[in-house]
C-alpha cells in the first residue's frame, strides 16, 4: 500500500479518507488528510471509509464507482464491497498473500500490541505461541472463511473449493516472499507508470522494496518451525488455508503469463514528470497530486 500511494501516488480508498472530518461530507472527493512523515506531501484519497460494511454503504450512496476518483480500494469485505462496482466501473481484485502460519504467528504479536483494536489483548504477552494456538481467540482458516464468505461455523472441502476459485477468477495474487515480483507485476498488469517524478517516485519504491513500511526483514520476533507443538496446533487451526496458498503459490507461477510480454521496469515506460519544470504529462492527461505537505 505504502508503494502504490507514497510511491505511485495513487488515489486510494480506505479508512483514512474520513480522517480530518471528511466522515462528514455529503459530496464524493479527492482530500488530502493530515498523516505521514513531516515534509512529505500526503497522499490523497476519496472522502470515504471502504473497510466497513457501513462505509461501503455510504460510499455507493455517494457515487463512488462512476465518479472514478479512486485508482484503488482497500476493504476486507470483497463480497460487500462488490456492490461498489458498476457494469461500466469494473474492478479487479489483488492482494500479497502471507504463509497462514506466518500471519497467525504475526496476529500473536500484533494483538499484545495493538491498544486501537477491540481485540486487543495485553495479557497475550504472558502466553506462549503454543496457549495461543490452541486457545479459543485463535484464528481459524481466515483466508478460506473471508473467500467463501463462511465467517462461522465449520467448514468442508467446498468451501475450499469456492476459496480456490473466487482466486482463480477474481484476482491477481501476490506473495509477500516474492514482494519485488509481486510489485512489479501489478504495475505491468494494471499499466502503472510514474508521472509524478519518475526520479524521486524511484528511490521511494526502492527504500520500500528493499526494506521499508512493506518489509518484514526487521521482525525478530520468535516464530515456530515445523515439527514444533505450537506449529502443529497452528497448522490444525489453518488446515484448510495451508492447502489454500499452495494453491495461490501455484497460481502466482502461472500469473507470469498475464505480463510476460512487457518489461520489469514498466513503471517508467513513457514516464513523464508533473512536478518538473517545464512540466511534462502523458497523452490521456494526468492530474498531478496536490502539494499538501504534513507539518
Amino acid at each position: 500500500k505504502d508503494t502504490i500511494g507514497g510511491c505511485h501516488r495513487k488515489i486510494w480508498a480506505s479508512e483514512f479518507g474520513v480522517t480530518d472530518g471528511h466522515d462528514q461530507d455529503t459530496e464524493i472527493a479527492v482530500v488530502y488528510p493530515a498523516g505521514g512523515e513531516a515534509g512529505l506531501d500526503r497522499s490523497p484519497f476519496v472522502n470515504v471509509d471502504t473497510t466497513t460494511v457501513a462505509g461501503i454503504e455510504r460510499a455507493k450512496q455517494m457515487g463512488f464507482a462512476d465518479s472514478g476518483l479512486a485508482d484503488a480500494v482497500v476493504t476486507p469485505f470483497i463480497y460487500e464491497a462488490n456492490e461498489l462496482f458498476t457494469p461500466t466501473a469494473k474492478g479487479r481484485l489483488f492482494t500479497v498473500f502471507r504463509h497462514p502460519i506466518d500471519r497467525a504467528v504475526s496476529m500473536f504479536y500484533y494483538l499484545q500490541v495493538a491498544t486501537w483494536e477491540p481485540t486487543y489483548k495485553p495479557e497475550l504477552k504472558e502466553w506462549t505461541i503454543e496457549q495461543y494456538a490452541k486457545s479459543d481467540i485463535v484464528e481459524n482458516n481466515w483466508m478460506t472463511r473471508q473467500l467463501a464468505n463462511a465467517l462461522s461455523g465449520d467448514l468442508n472441502d467446498d468451501h475450499l473449493k469456492i476459496a480456490m476459485e473466487v482466486i482463480r477468477r477474481k484476482f491477481l495474487v501476490g506473495l509477500m516472499t516474492e514482494i519485488d515480483k509481486t510489485m512489479s507485476r501489478a504495475e505491468k498488469f494494471f499499466r502503472w507508470t510514474f508521472h509524478v517524478n519518475p526520479v524521486n517516485q524511484e528511490k521511494c519504491r526502492e527504500s520500500l522494496m528493499g526494506g521499508g513500511a512493506n518489509s518484514n526483514s526487521k521482525n525478530k520476533k520468535e516464530k515456530p518451525k515445523p515439527g514444533d507443538a505450537s506449529y502443529e496446533a497452528l497448522s490444525w487451526q489453518n488446515n484448510y488455508d495451508l492447502q489454500l496458498y499452495a494453491y495461490i503459490e501455484r497460481l502466482f507461477e502461472e500469473q507470469e503469463g498475464l505480463v510476460a510480454d512487457l518489461p520489469d521496469d514498466f513503471r517508467m515506460v513513457d514516464s513523464t514528470c508533473c512536478k518538473c519544470d517545464p512540466p511534462t504529462y502523458p497523452p490521456e492527461g494526468f492530474e498531478c497530486p496536490v502539494a499538501v505537505v504534513n507539518n
